[in-house]
Protein backbone atom coordinates (compact mmCIF):
# COMPACT_ATOMS: atom_id res chain seq x y z
CA UNK A 1 0.00 0.00 0.00
CA UNK A 2 3.06 2.38 0.78
CA UNK A 3 4.71 1.84 -2.70
CA UNK A 4 1.56 2.72 -4.27
CA UNK A 5 1.26 5.60 -2.51
CA UNK A 6 4.88 6.92 -3.18
CA UNK A 7 4.36 5.90 -6.93
CA UNK A 8 1.35 7.80 -7.02
CA UNK A 9 2.94 10.72 -5.51
CA UNK A 10 5.81 10.31 -8.15
CA UNK A 11 3.60 10.48 -11.04
CA UNK A 12 1.93 13.58 -9.31
CA UNK A 13 5.57 15.64 -9.04
CA UNK A 14 6.53 14.31 -12.23
CA UNK A 15 3.21 15.64 -14.23
CA UNK A 16 3.17 18.30 -12.12
CA UNK A 17 7.01 19.95 -12.78
CA UNK A 18 6.69 19.15 -16.13
CA UNK A 19 3.28 21.23 -16.40
CA UNK A 20 5.48 24.21 -14.90
CA UNK A 21 8.46 24.21 -17.14
CA UNK A 22 5.75 23.77 -20.46
CA UNK A 23 4.16 26.88 -19.05
CA UNK A 24 7.65 29.01 -18.59
CA UNK A 25 8.96 27.77 -21.97
CA UNK A 26 5.70 28.96 -23.18
CA UNK A 27 5.95 32.47 -21.51
CA UNK A 28 9.44 32.88 -22.94
CA UNK A 29 8.98 31.46 -26.52
CA UNK A 30 5.63 32.90 -27.82
CA UNK A 31 3.77 36.22 -27.24
CA UNK A 32 -0.71 35.87 -26.37
CA UNK A 33 -2.43 38.09 -27.90
CA UNK A 34 -4.81 40.34 -25.93
CA UNK A 35 -7.76 40.21 -28.27
CA UNK A 36 -7.89 36.26 -29.28
CA UNK A 37 -5.44 34.91 -26.82
CA UNK A 38 -3.79 33.14 -29.80
CA UNK A 39 -0.26 32.20 -29.09
CA UNK A 40 1.70 34.11 -31.33
CA UNK A 41 5.55 33.69 -32.11
CA UNK A 42 7.52 36.18 -30.46
CA UNK A 43 8.79 37.53 -33.36
CA UNK A 44 5.70 37.92 -34.84
CA UNK A 45 4.03 41.64 -35.11
CA UNK A 46 0.66 40.69 -36.23
CA UNK A 47 -1.61 38.02 -34.69
CA UNK A 48 -1.70 35.01 -36.58
CA UNK A 49 -5.85 34.52 -35.82
CA UNK A 50 -7.49 38.16 -35.87
CA UNK A 51 -4.29 40.31 -37.12
CA UNK A 52 -4.14 42.57 -33.65
CA UNK A 53 -0.84 44.93 -33.06
CA UNK A 54 1.03 42.35 -30.76
CA UNK A 55 3.53 45.32 -30.28
CA UNK A 56 1.37 47.95 -29.30
CA UNK A 57 2.08 50.01 -26.35
CA UNK A 58 -1.71 50.62 -25.89
CA UNK A 59 -2.54 47.05 -25.06
CA UNK A 60 -5.37 46.70 -22.28
CA UNK A 61 -3.22 45.40 -19.46
CA UNK A 62 -0.15 45.55 -19.92
CA UNK A 63 2.13 48.37 -18.39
Amino acid sequence: MRETLLDIALVVGILGSSAVITQLFARTMYLTCWRCHTLNARRRIQCRKCGANLRSEAQPGRN
